[in-house]
Order: structure tokens, then sequence, then C-alpha cells
């Protein structure tokens, strides 16, 4: 993993900001069908790409269970995505699991409402089965970017890491998200190795 971490930070030449995400999403995310509009990670809407409220800058790994706050890590397009903001409300500083006993999480009624095939109790937030291996992957990748992360455990983020392996395997790589990882590499200088070569999670972390 140390390789790794070397080959993806002295690559990352470009230190993107927190303002600058408004518009690199726009770029990364984009719909392949309708340039003007964005994908929303969790739910998977199209929407007008346009900076509004209609969507947020949505941490990942949530701030409060982190080190970072909207800089490095906290700005990392790797890291970060555009969420609906009823279904960002909803993750909030939830860990990532299998939720049992829950309730389906809503779409605000800014982006038409209805349900967004994600679940969420008190303890977990369960993304839509199209992007678990999306999670799994950007988490792999903060884990091994940042080594403020070797003062963290997958039991921070995640409800476990066998959970993250799953949904890895489960949800394999497909070609919007090796898009995506194509695009950032545009902007950022260094890619996810995870989405590249999916095979590295299982020799690393399993």
């Amino acid at each position: 993993m140390l390789a790794l971490r070397e080959l993806i930070t002295s690559t990352h030449k470009n230190n993107t900001t927190y303002e600058q995400l408004k518009t690199y999403l726009q770029n990364t995310d984009e719909d392949i069908n309708n340039p003007d509009n964005i994908i929303l990670f969790y739910s998977g809407l199209s929407i007008d790409s346009t900076w509004g409220e209609t969507w947020n800058r949505e941490h990942v790994w949530p701030k409060s269970l982190g080190w970072f706050e909207e800089s490095g890590a906290g700005s990392d397009l790797h890291h970060l995505r555009p969420s609906d903001p009823s279904v960002n409300s909803s993750k909030g500083n939830k860990r990532f699991g299998e939720v049992e006993n829950g309730n389906e999480v809503m779409i605000s009624s800014l982006n038409g409402g209805g349900g967004s095939g994600c679940y969420s109790n008190p303890t977990y937030f369960e993304p839509r089965d199209e992007v678990k291996g999306d999670v799994a992957r950007i988490i792999f990748y903060l884990f091994t970017r940042y080594p403020q992360s070797d003062n963290h455990e997958f039991t921070d983020v995640a409800e476990s890491l066998e959970v993250l392996l799953d949904w890895h395997n489960l949800d394999p790589v497909d070609e919007w998200e090796m898009r995506r990882n194509e695009r950032t590499y545009e902007i950022q200088g260094n890619r996810n190795p995870y989405i590249d070569n999916p095979q590295y999670a299982l020799l690393i972390w399993s």
C-alpha cells in the first residue's frame, strides 16, 4: 500500500479547493446523455448542473468522522460527490453499513421527491446497490492516499472492512466510474487505483 500511496500522492499535482468543486463536479459527474446535467451520487438522479440549492458537495467519509475539513481530503475530487440535499442530510454522520429495520431515504422536493433507493437507521446508511462499490473504492482510496487515515479504522466510517469488500465485489467498476476517474485525473493529476485495478482491494485489504 505504501508504494500506491507514494504514487497517488506524487502525481496529485492540483490540490482543488472546496469552492472550485462547484465547477469541477459539473465536469466529473456530468450526465453522459445530457451535458447540461449532473448525476447525483446516491440517488442516481440527473438534474441541471447549475450550482444552487438542488445539490451539495458531499463528503463520502463524513467530516465529523474523519480528520479533514474543507481542504486536503476534504476537497479531493476522488472523495467528494454531488448529492441531493435531503439524501445528504439523512446520511449525515452515519457510517456505511447494511441497514435492518430502516427507512428509505427520500429525495428533496426540489428534485421531485420520491424514494432514493437508499436506506438508513439510527446507526447506518446503506446506499443503492448501484453505487456500493463506488463507496467502497472511495474509502479505500482515502485510506491509501492520506497518511492521516493511519490513525483511523475502517469501523470509523463503515460497519466493517468485510462489508466494504463485499460491496466492492458486488458492484464492479463500470464505464461511468472509469470515465469519472479519467476526468478527475485530468484535473488533479492522480487516479483512484482501486478503479483502475480492482484486484488491489483484495490484495491489500483481504
